[in-house]
């Protein structure tokens, strides 16, 4: 499965931000997000995000 942006939507919905690399993937495991979505969010960067709008930016630069 590949996953899109709206998978890494769904699974930070309701994160608090800012939030670093870890929060997002701390969160997604939290909401039970798939293994493939919490692979995608540990390669990306290590920095902080500011809004849902940062993880997409980041999240194409990965994918």
């Amino acid at each position: 499965m590949a996953v899109s942006a709206i998978d890494i939507s769904r699974s930070l919905s309701g994160i608090d931000f800012p939030a670093n690399k870890q929060d997002l993937v701390n969160h997604a495991r939290e909401k039970k997000a798939n293994q493939e979505v919490i692979n995608v969010l540990q390669q990306m960067p290590e920095r902080e995000y500011g809004n849902m709008a940062d993880v997409e930016h980041a999240f194409g630069e990965v994918k």
